[in-house]
């Protein structure tokens, strides 16, 4: 029997629609497959079900249960991995963009799906299970390698990628930078008191930010302006700062706070002086001052130190940055080449040796890179600069630097879910934040 025109439309959209998915994939061999269509659709020459073989009915509905699961498992990593993954927000190091206790939704296909570096892994955990055993084997390393993306990556984005520096973690303190831990207490102290471990690059903890600078551009934070490429960026209203707010007294009233919505983590109260340390938008502090109760309200911006602060990439004594007077400095961009010497190698040191994999050594103020002396390097990648939009309350690039274009994990899109974690699902469900889009 010749298949009708019914036949040929479903044959010719399967055919399309499944060479396509694997060109995007870049996955040639796969369109052998499409001989499958024309037999189901067309030629019918071959029977697919299971009817002609005497298998009992009670083993052809286990296998039939069995393919469904391990099918819906297949399409469900699918989707995570090249459409949709859901976050949940930890820290309110986005707010008021993004508050901690927001469940969002991550579009893969903005900048193009990340492939599985580490592919060995039990799906829907992340690194580690409960019981702190990691959930993947390195047995398997594949090359980074990206899909093509709908669009690039723009100032202004909230991006998640997985944490540069959470290449290395103290196990029983899973919630700090390792490298922090370094420079206070030094590494053989860690090795010889904590468990260590080291995570790939695709099995490192997410985080969320928006990307400031891209590949190329000049930032430079000036008393806590932001400019990139010697041009002023305009202020996100919705971003926070710390304040120091006095009162007549006592402490802000909770009638204060509920009618600002200001919630009493984000806030320390001093009774010596009745000292507010507190994070706020510039319009919630505008409103605030109002209120007769409040005395004064300013601005904390970090000076220029005239001793180091450890803390502030690229944590060196020849860079006394701070949060808020940091740069200039370029972000790298792939192809570009920089000028190294022993004064700026701090600012690119890691990405030679760590990000893009090089062996580097500095004798007697010459630079070494795979065992050649060298007074440049070209980046083999595109990098990024991150912050948070809590600009006082956030671990961000000011801290330890560039976002390599391997970590990117895709864009924040909207929030599908917001509870208050200080109030629980019930009485802290944020109903006006459901479906709210991240801007």
């Amino acid at each position: 029997m010749k298949p009708g025109f019914w036949g040929y439309f479903k044959f010719s959209v399967s055919v399309i629609g499944y060479s396509l998915f694997i060109i995007w994939l870049n996955l040639w061999i796969l369109l052998l497959f499409n001989l499958i269509f024309v037999d189901l659709f067309l030629t019918k020459k071959i029977d697919w079900s299971l009817k002609r073989y005497r298998i009992p009915s009670g083993v052809r509905s286990t296998l039939g249960w069995i393919v469904t699961f391990l099918l819906a498992i297949f399409i469900s990593i699918s989707i995570k991995v090249l459409f949709l993954e859901a976050y949940k927000i930890p820290t309110p190091s986005m707010e008021e963009s993004l508050m901690a206790g927001d469940f969002i939704f991550v579009s893969k296909l903005a900048y193009g799906p990340r492939l599985p570096i580490t592919p060995l892994a039990f799906p829907f955990y992340h690194n580690q299970f409960p019981s702190g055993k990691k959930t993947y084997s390195e047995w398997i390393k594949k090359p980074y390698k990206r899909l093509r993306g709908l669009k690039k990556i723009k100032r202004n984005d909230v991006i998640v990628f997985n944490f540069p520096e959470g290449d290395t973690m103290v196990v029983q303190y899973p919630g700090q930078n390792y490298y922090s831990l370094v420079r206070q207490y030094g590494r053989n102290y860690l090795l010889e008191q904590f468990d260590i471990v080291t995570h790939p690059v695709d099995k490192r903890e997410n985080y969320v930010k928006r990307c400031i600078a891209l590949p190329g551009d000049t930032l430079r934070i000036v008393d806590g302006h932001i400019m990139v490429n010697n041009e002023g960026v305009p202020v996100n209203p919705r971003e926070k700062y710390r304040y120091y707010l006095y009162t007549n007294g006592n402490p802000l009233s909770r009638e204060i706070r509920d009618s600002l919505n200001i919630p009493e983590s984000a806030f320390t109260y001093n009774p010596v002086n009745s000292l507010h340390v507190i994070y706020l938008s510039a319009e919630t502090a505008g409103r605030l001052i109002q209120f007769p109760e409040v005395r004064s309200i300013k601005q904390f911006v970090e000076p220029i130190l005239s001793f180091q602060n450890q803390e502030i990439f690229p944590h060196s004594e020849n860079f006394r940055w701070t949060g808020d007077n940091f740069g200039p400095v370029i972000v790298p961009a792939k192809g570009d080449s920089v000028v190294i010497t022993p004064y700026n190698l701090p600012l690119y040191e890691r990405i030679i040796r760590v990000y893009e994999n090089n062996q580097l050594r500095s004798e007697d103020g010459i630079i070494y890179i795979n065992g050649k002396r060298n007074n440049s390097y070209r980046f083999r990648m595109d990098y990024y600069f991150v912050m948070g939009d809590n600009r006082h309350n956030s671990a961000d690039s000011r801290y330890w630097g560039f976002v390599p274009e391997d970590h990117l994990l895709g864009k924040a899109v909207f929030v599908w879910l917001s509870v208050d974690p200080e109030k629980g699902i019930i009485d802290g469900l944020r109903k006006e934040r459901i479906f709210e889009t991240i801007k």
